[in-house]
């Protein structure tokens, strides 16, 4: 008979679920960004917000701005941030085979997102991506690993 195994370690669970927060405040905190207007301290600028949001060019047909190509990163890294923190909530109660796999999806996911943030964000963001990736890497190694399969019985 296989059993599936659960946690008797509630730590793993504890740290994905951690996570998970993270994630979701990452993409709540990222979303104020997309509600405040910039402050702006000089004419520099005001001159170069100007240009980003009024000057268009053509790409593949269609007049965008660099203003609109920020917006629509931003939108998409925050849906990005929401989408996992809402499938991780939804799976978090799994057994643990799943939740290690899924922990190294996250892993993987914001371990990427943290060497972009390295390169072109600033610190506040770069934070928030590598305290998330730390909780999922602790959590994809204090949980189980997954039992051999057992042959089954046969009546």
């Amino acid at each position: 008979m296989r059993r599936i195994s659960q946690s008797r370690d509630p730590l793993a669970r504890r740290l994905f679920t951690a996570g998970t927060i993270l994630l979701m405040v990452i993409g709540l905190v990222h979303s104020v960004s997309l509600i405040k207007a910039p402050v702006l301290s000089n004419q520099t600028e005001r001159q170069l917000l100007d240009l980003m949001s009024n000057y268009k060019f053509d790409l593949m047909g269609s007049p965008r701005s660099m203003q609109n190509l920020m917006t629509g990163f931003s939108i998409s890294f925050m849906f990005a941030a929401l989408g996992f923190a809402a499938m991780d909530l939804s799976l978090r109660q799994e057994r643990t085979e799943l939740l290690k796999r899924v922990a190294f999806v996250n892993t993987l996911w914001l371990a990427i997102m943290t060497a972009v943030s390295l390169r072109y964000f600033f610190a506040a963001p770069t934070s928030f991506l590598a305290a998330a990736l730390l909780l999922f890497v602790l959590a994809a190694i204090t949980l189980p690993g997954s039992e051999p399969n057992v042959a089954r019985e046969r009546p």
